[in-house]
């Protein structure tokens, strides 16, 4: 190992991560490929690739790049021009162009043909094999320097400013891409690290990280027992200053003091709450905070019992047959329902007025109080990174460390579930690759 370290590679281009983001960039080089190089610190390329999706690998979304903006979050607007630039038409050309066909499903999610997420793993590094640039695997970085004055001392007349220490040697190059993502399933390798060394090497900037599209656990959980059932386009609510910081303060409210509303799919897990409808609105809860699900969706409290208060007169069925049969709603989680209430044994001819307002108030505004938010290890992404106001949003570099650029996850974006995550992965890697290739000629000698 004394030996390695004491090596040094010089190439025009370092790339830090062999995840998605670093991928797709190494895969923009064209025939400047052989003038980079990959580094992974863990053994494996693309290992969080294959994840997406459930392995399927949910590429990005159909539609219009302009409707993009709200999945993500308050910071959309700010990649607002490379997401329409580098936009999912020219993801699915590029996939195409792999010799992986896509397809778009009914909800709007686009995947490989094959629904496979290997396939695009291994036409992306095919691309980036006939590219010329090397993968180089288990070289953790654990040290960047900014070389002042004439550069790196290096092969003729290049100069190289900055210069990585890794467990596999010394990386010297002119161009820094970062892009090893958050801390989102750390078995993988990904704990974040890189982001802790940017700040200590380079001062740069980092939002502090949390878990992003993470399930939810809520105090006194009903319904762990059925795990695996799903609800379409719930209603989620987070009345205005629900959210709570973690020693317990009130923060303010997700919609600027007003109650926000949101509407996806619902899942109950064993212990927890996942789904779209949870996970792409995790970022806006916290602990101790409260949040209502309306399980017939723009139904609202008052439409609802109005409806039974029509319905039930003379009628000899349960609520749990009418929650089912007239509602829609699952036959377990009806009967559920009624047994908390207490009128499982009735009819819902003898509900009193009381009892049908109840009824309908628990379908149409359910509360959860918020025990604790899934952490890394089983969010699908991670919220905070380089702090957006180092970044110049055009090309993804940053203007106080000259050739030093930052894509994909960790950036400080994240995204909702639906491949919003993968597109900005594209979209930051190829703004960022543009950039270098018109430079990379006259600023490397």
């Amino acid at each position: 190992m004394s030996e390695n370290k004491t090596k040094v590679c010089f190439k025009d281009i370092v790339i830090v991560g062999a995840g998605a983001a670093g991928l797709l960039f190494a895969g923009a080089l064209g025939e400047a490929g052989g003038r980079a190089v990959v580094i992974e610190g863990s053994g494996k390329a693309g290992t969080k690739l294959l994840m997406a999706g459930g392995g399927q690998c949910n590429l990005t979304h159909g539609g219009s790049a302009k409707d993009f903006i709200v999945h993500y979050g308050d910071s959309g607007r700010y990649i607002r021009g490379i997401l329409q630039k580098y936009n999912n038409v020219r993801f699915c050309r590029f996939m195409e162009s792999l010799g992986v066909p896509v397809m778009e499903r009914e909800d709007g999610k686009i995947f490989p043909a094959s629904m496979n997420g290997r396939d695009v793993l291994k036409a992306l590094l095919h691309r980036i094999r006939q590219n010329g640039t090397d993968i180089i695997s288990g070289a953790k970085v654990t040290g960047i320097r900014r070389i002042q004055g004439g550069g790196y001392p290096a092969e003729g007349d290049r100069r190289y400013d900055y210069a990585l220490t890794t467990e596999k040697g010394i990386f010297a190059c002119r161009y820094l891409v970062i892009a090893t993502g958050g801390c989102s399933y750390p078995s993988t390798g990904s704990d974040g690290k890189m982001l802790e060394i940017l700040a200590r090497d380079l001062a740069i900037q980092i939002t502090p990280l949390s878990p992003a599209l993470a399930p939810v656990y809520v105090k006194d959980y009903a319904f762990g027992d059925l795990s695996g059932m799903s609800f379409k386009n719930v209603r989620l609510t987070i009345p205005a200053g629900e959210k709570m910081a973690s020693g317990g303060a009130p923060e303010p409210s997700p919609a600027g003091g007003r109650e926000f509303s949101a509407f996806g799919d619902l899942l109950f897990a064993e212990r927890k709450l996942s789904g779209p409808v949870i996970l792409d609105n995790a970022r806006r809860m916290a602990a101790g905070g409260r949040f209502r699900i309306g399980f017939l969706g723009r139904t609202t409290g008052p439409e609802c019992a109005a409806r039974m208060k029509r319905d039930f007169p003379g009628s000899g069925r349960s609520p749990q047959s009418y929650m089912s049969e007239e509602l829609g709603l699952p036959r377990r989680f009806s009967q559920r329902i009624a047994e908390m209430l207490g009128i499982s044994g009735n009819k819902v001819s003898q509900l009193s007025g009381a009892q049908i307002n109840r009824l309908a108030g628990t379908l149409t505004n359910h509360e959860f109080v918020i025990h604790r938010l899934g952490g890394f290890e089983e969010a699908m992404a991670t919220c905070g990174g380089v702090a957006l106001e180092q970044i110049k949003p055009q090309n993804m570099s940053l203007p106080n460390e000259p050739g030093l650029y930052v894509i994909g996850e960790a950036v400080d974006i994240d995204g909702d579930t639906g491949g919003y995550n993968l597109q900005f992965a594209f979209s930051s890697a190829n703004a960022a690759a543009a950039d270098i290739l018109r430079t990379i000629d006259e600023s490397c000698i």
